[in-house]
Parts: structure tokens; C-alpha cells; sequence
């Protein structure tokens, strides 16, 4: 995952498995109108676990494109929103934060190519000034280069994309301004084209870490195992879904060895709501 740049990106980018957005892996419905993500804190208690409300993002769309994504406190009351701007296209055009006084945090502007594929992302703070600029370039329209620059220009951060011969993704790659690899990752698809694996190498850590995707019915994601470079778990996601198919809950899990037995330890967990 990409290094934090900025204020628009901690806003938007989490990385540990369950900061990841799950339908990053579940697609969500077109015909979605809002759905809320509740997310809770996780506290023991004389060996049973207890669940307190801690924070509920609101999304909201029209026509498919996310317009949207309101965070509250578990009482509703509203922290900070992000709305985004289209064209008659319905290409994203800006993006801007707003904090709880109304005050515009960042804004992000967008620049497309002659394919209608995202070329430009400018970032700007709080006083309209540039922050940071990412550029995108594409072969055969994949992405493939994914650079992002200060505001004088100077080189921040780059991300290499390469395909198989199917034109699916295979391996992701991010580098440091210097040009040393900072985190790569592999990936390997099943029979119905689903991820299957996604092996990941943290140049920092010199770790190596393999996630599992793992389907039931229909070939709906149920869980998202990881292991060590010792081939230990470690970590599991959990994905319920309700009678319509749609992710209900997502329950994340530490996995180690404790009092001579294999204990899993809940960790977060987030619930989903919809509106259609």
C-alpha cells in the first residue's frame, strides 16, 4: 500500500486488512441509494468480548457514482464529509473534505485523457494551494505507472503495474523517491477469475505475508485468511452476508498461540446497512 502523502490521502487510504474497503473485493450493487458502515470497538471483559459503537460512515450515490461519504459519531453527529463533483459523463471531476465547521480540509481535482481514462489527480490544502500532483499512465488501457509528485515537482512515490498476457493484474510495486522497492505484491486468480491469493512483500519488515481468499455459495467472499512467512495465520476477515446477498458484517481476528492452544482474538468489527 502507498505511503500516506497527505491529508486527502489519510482521509481516504487505510491499510490494515480490515481498514481495507471490502468492496474493494465484494462489488457492491448498482442499485444501491446509501449504505452506512458502523464500525465498533472491541473490548474483553472476564473473558467475553463486548462491542461499543465507535464511529458510522455514511455513502451516498446517484446513478452508480458515489457523491457522497459522510462520517458521524455513533449518536450522528457529523465529523467530516467528503463530496465529490461529476461531469456530464459521469467522470469524477472534484473531490473536497469539509470538517465539522464546514471548513474545505482539501480539495482534489481530476484530469482525464483522450480515452476518458483518469490521467491527472491535483491535491490542494486548506488555502487552495497545490500540495501534491499524481499522474497516470496506461498501455493498451491498463494502468501501469502511477506517480505521485510534490508540489515543486519532485518525485514522491511510484507505483509500477504489470499484467499477464490476459491483461490481468499480477504484480504491484512501489517504490520511494530513491527508487528502491518499498512493498510488492502478487497476485493469483482462480477458475472464475476471483483473487485467489495476494502475496505480499514488505521491503521495510523483509517479510514476506500471503493473504487467502477464500468463497462459499454463489462464490461469495466468506473470508480473507493471512499468514506469516513461516506459513502461520495470523489474521482473519470474515465477511457475513444478509438474505440478499449483500456484506452484513465484516469481523476481523488476531490468530496466535496462547496457554498452549490456537486462540483467535476479535480485533474490529464493522456492520452494513442499505437503503435502494
Amino acid at each position: 500500500m502507498k505511503k500516506i502523502i497527505s491529508l486527502a490521502f489519510a482521509a481516504v487510504i487505510g491499510f490494515s486488512a480490515f481498514a481495507a474497503d471490502i468492496f474493494t473485493y465484494v462489488p457492491l450493487k448498482d442499485t444501491v441509494r446509501t449504505y452506512t458502515k458502523t464500525e465498533y470497538s472491541i473490548a474483553s471483559k472476564f473473558g467475553n468480548y463486548f462491542r461499543t459503537p465507535s464511529l458510522k460512515i455514511k455513502h451516498s450515490f446517484e446513478n452508480g457514482n458515489e457523491i457522497e461519504s459522510t462520517e458521524m459519531t455513533p449518536k450522528d453527529v457529523v465529523q467530516n464529509q467528503i463530496s465529490s463533483v461529476y461531469d456530464e459523463n459521469g467522470k469524477l471531476r472534484e473531490q473536497a473534505y469539509v470538517n465539522s465547521d464546514s471548513e474545505t480540509i482539501w480539495k482534489n481535482t481530476y484530469v482525464y485523457n483522450s480515452e476518458g481514462l483518469k490521467s491527472e489527480v491535483s491535491e490542494y490544502d486548506s488555502k487552495s494551494e497545490l500540495k501534491s500532483k499524481t499522474i497516470y499512465i496506461y498501455d493498451r488501457g491498463n494502468l501501469v505507472d502511477e506517480t505521485i509528485y510534490d508540489s515543486e515537482g519532485a518525485l514522491l512515490w511510484k507505483t509500477i503495474y504489470k499484467y499477464n498476457a490476459a491483461g490481468i493484474l499480477e504484480v504491484v510495486s512501489e517504490y520511494s523517491a530513491d527508487g528502491s522497492l518499498s512493498n510488492q505484491e502478487t497476485y493469483t486468480y482462480n477458475d472464475a477469475g476471483a483473487i485467489d491469493t495476494i502475496t505480499i512483500f514488505d521491503k521495510f519488515a523483509g517479510a514476506e505475508t500471503e493473504k487467502v481468499f477464500r468463497y462459499g455459495a454463489e462464490n461469495l467472499l466468506g473470508e480473507i485468511t493471512t499468514y506469516d512467512s513461516t506459513k502461520q495465520v495470523t489474521n482473519r476477515l470474515l465477511i457475513k452476508y444478509d438474505a440478499d446477498g449483500n456484506v452484513a458484517r465484516v469481523s476481523e481476528y488476531n490468530v496466535a498461540e496462547k496457554f498452549g492452544t490456537i486462540v483467535n482474538e476479535l480485533i474490529a468489527m464493522s456492520e452494513y446497512s442499505y437503503e435502494f
